[in-house]
């Protein structure tokens, strides 16, 4: 059970769960626990960051003792202003070149105003360290892909990797850590997985993720290709991609379609993890 809000905030309202870690209040704020003071920090320097570029993220409310965040045993908690908009669902049933273009010019801000956060310090734990070690083991052990399917992408994006431009990036783009009201985007959410690795990493993630969901990719080859031709023309209005970054995306979306393979089938979702494999062909083929 959450702390009491009108003990630390003053604020009175009903709590909802909403995941097991964030619960609406009141219909007015979002009250969210992490793990961490550092989380915590993160989560703050990220909002005022990205707020400094024009993105809209969540105001943190301060507690009535004018700290930023309640520290308990369980974790830390924070209280935000709950932002207007909704989710998207069925993008290509909706103006999707429209909401391509803006997506990539947000991702370009995130980025940008991410790059005052880059520590000096490598991450130890980047993705290309991920794909050597438990991404490949975990194929090693799987008999839905060959070996020869799975290895050759992974081995052509690790040999490039040290040449793609790192920097802090959110790690987790998809539509539901993104708010809209209409094809106005009016709310990036959720930090947590906040990380310092390729920016290239978001870029393909987010374009990968529009596949999730489609059962006929046939069908929405079309749609997808000017999809992702329109994102990163919003994304290049406000940023350039290196010539390395550009080469290097259609292995990054095949490697990380073949991160959920192996995620899903440790989470014993053979649907899912199959989806990833559908996926990763889908991408390998037409890219």
């Amino acid at each position: 059970m959450p702390l009491d809000i009108k003990e630390y905030w003053g604020i009175e309202g009903d709590l909802v769960s909403t995941t097991p870690t964030t619960w609406e209040v009141g219909g007015s704020y979002i009250l969210k626990l992490v793990k961490s003071d550092s989380n915590a920090q993160n989560n703050m320097k990220m909002s005022v960051a990205l707020r400094a570029e024009g993105v809209p993220v969540p105001h943190i409310v301060k507690l009535k003792d004018g700290r930023d965040y309640a520290v308990l045993q369980e974790g830390c908690y924070l209280l935000m202003e709950k932002l207007e908009g909704n989710h998207i669902r069925e993008v290509f049933c909706q103006d999707y070149e429209v909401i391509a273009y803006e997506i990539g010019k947000i991702i370009a801000k995130i980025h940008r105003a991410f790059m005052a956060l880059t520590d000096k310090e490598e991450d130890q734990n980047s993705f290309d360290a991920e794909l050597r070690g438990w991404i490949n083991n975990g194929l090693s052990t799987s008999r839905c892909l060959t070996k020869d399917e799975w290895l050759e992408p992974i081995e052509e994006l690790c040999s490039i990797y040290p040449q793609l431009p790192r920097q802090q990036i959110h790690r987790d783009l998809h539509y539901g850590n993104l708010l809209f009201e209409g094809t106005t985007l009016t709310g990036v959410l959720d930090f947590d997985l906040g990380k310092k690795d390729a920016r290239l990493f978001d870029i393909a993630y987010f374009i990968a993720g529009q596949l999730s969901g489609e059962k006929d990719l046939a069908a929405i080859k079309d749609n997808w290709l000017v999809f992702v031709s329109q994102f990163l023309r919003g994304y290049e209005s406000i940023s350039m991609l290196e010539e390395c970054e550009k080469e290097a995306l259609p292995l990054m979306m095949q490697c990380i379609e073949l991160l959920f393979v192996v995620f899903w089938q440790k989470q014993k979702n053979q649907e899912l993890a199959e989806e990833a494999i559908r996926n990763f062909k889908f991408i390998k083929k037409v890219l």
